[in-house]
């Protein structure tokens, strides 16, 4: 666990008046008086920092600093987009800070999000009023196990996951499986993308960088978001997601990705989807899927009756379930319109997702074989792949899919590959509980 020493805090403040500038609500015996804080968040402050300190003053305090603390107090000062942003808040200037935990995976993307963090957005959220434990994650379930056995009290105001769309999975899941549900699913969930996959913050937030992500949290705010279930029936196992989930084609080329992580990054997926292009099974399976239907919307029950309802119920007794059996290159099952962060022309697999629609968007491909597997790619680029006749798509409340024959059974979430076993049945539900994320897409917020 890695977490910023306090007093080596308070040290640095004694002897050090520029850190005022960064530090001066951390400390607990240096009180400044609301009119030196009115001053300090000037913009002339930050650019000519003290006048009366020598710099041979402030390269002695500079070091002296930075032997305790991740970056200096000089490569802190944030950039002019974070003081303006910073200028607008009211919390810090009345003393009002958020208290939450920052997880950290140090492995995402090119194993660059430690410095990520510490450099560029670290800084704006201490300015902008956040109290931060910060974790780096030592192994896969990490934050998960954070997620679960955390003490919600000592982080009220949000936990922010420092990585891809994989992290963000793990805290979800971690929170979802807590005994206090109804208070853990109202946490909110911060993200600075910092990972392989970063399709959740860049679709519902329009964020694709760390520097904006670290903005848009200090303006404050929230988004509401749709919480699906993925459950394989017969172990009675249920895995929760926010983005999408993902059979045949696409959850192969997941599986097949693992083995690439350390060395090729997010250029994994390109590698293993050409491998299992050239080497392309044949995929069966047998769909059922019940359409959505406006008079379909949950009673107002307690939130765990709610969820516990609808993990457990089988609908199978309805008459209006539809099914689908035959050959499936590819099955998605999306909660929003999942914009993949690292495309040249941002294409979308579902165009009439919404993130808080209280629906699911079913994709279905049809047939088999490397002609419409490529047809379905080059449309997909240019946002044409819904007009293939091949290609069904339709809105949702419920999917259950089952592998047919010799069908790899595992089942994409998110970016995380659930391994089934024998003939597993998979069924997709949408929680009638939100989810909450920090930070609003710039278009809501103005």
């Amino acid at each position: 666990m890695k977490q910023v020493s306090y007093s080596s805090l308070n040290k640095c403040l004694a002897y050090n008046p520029c850190l005022s500038r960064n530090y001066y609500q951390y400390s607990q015996t240096v009180k400044l008086q609301r009119s030196q804080v009115g001053q300090i968040l000037l913009p002339c402050k930050l650019r000519k920092s003290t006048l009366s300190q020598t710099n041979f003053t402030q390269r002695q305090i500079a070091t002296y600093c930075s032997s305790d603390l991740s970056t200096s107090c000089r490569e802190e000062v944030p950039n002019y987009l974070a003081v303006n942003v910073l200028q607008d808040q009211s919390c810090t200037k009345h003393g009002i800070f958020r208290k939450v935990l920052v997880i950290l995976n140090p492995n995402s993307g090119f194993r660059s999000s430690r410095e990520v963090f510490y450099l560029q957005v670290q800084p704006t959220l201490k300015l902008s009023g956040f109290m931060m434990q910060v974790v780096e994650t030592a192994y896969a379930g990490h934050a998960y196990a954070l997620a679960s056995t955390i003490d919600l009290s000592t982080c009220p105001d949000g936990i922010i996951c420092v990585g891809g769309d994989g992290i963000v999975n793990e805290v979800l899941n971690g929170l979802l499986g807590r005994d206090d549900l109804e208070k853990a699913i109202q946490l909110p969930i911060g993200i600075i993308p910092a990972g392989s996959e970063n399709s959740l913050v860049w679709t519902v937030l329009g964020i694709r960088d760390p520097v904006s992500a670290a903005t848009a949290l200090a303006k404050g705010g929230f988004t509401p978001i749709d919480v699906f279930s993925v459950k394989w029936i017969q172990a009675g196992v249920t895995h929760f997601g926010l983005t999408a989930s993902y059979y045949g084609f696409v959850a192969d080329v997941l599986q097949l990705s693992e083995k690439f992580r350390l060395h090729l990054g997010p250029f994994r997926y390109v590698i293993a989807g050409l491998l299992k292009f050239l080497s392309l099974p044949q995929y069966r399976f047998e769909v059922d899927y019940l359409p959505l239907s406006p008079r379909r919307n949950p009673k107002l029950l307690p939130l765990t009756e709610k969820c516990n309802d609808h993990l457990s119920a089988d609908s199978s007794v309805d008459d209006s379930w539809v099914t689908r059996k035959g050959e499936f290159l590819g099955i998605f099952v999306c909660n929003h319109f999942c914009k993949p962060a690292q495309g040249l022309l941002s294409p979308v697999i579902a165009p009439k997702a919404q993130h808080n629609d209280g629906s699911l968007d079913l994709i279905l491909v049809r047939g088999s074989g490397r002609l419409k597997l490529f047809c379905f790619f080059i449309a997909y680029q240019f946002c044409w792949h819904l007009l293939l006749p091949f290609v069904e798509y339709v809105k949702v409340k419920h999917v259950k899919v089952r592998p047919v024959g010799n069908t790899h059974n595992g089942c994409g979430v998110d970016g995380e590959l659930l391994h089934g076993e024998g003939q597993a049945e998979w069924q997709c539900s949408l929680l009638p509980a939100q989810g909450r994320l920090l930070g609003q897409h710039p278009s809501t917020s103005e």
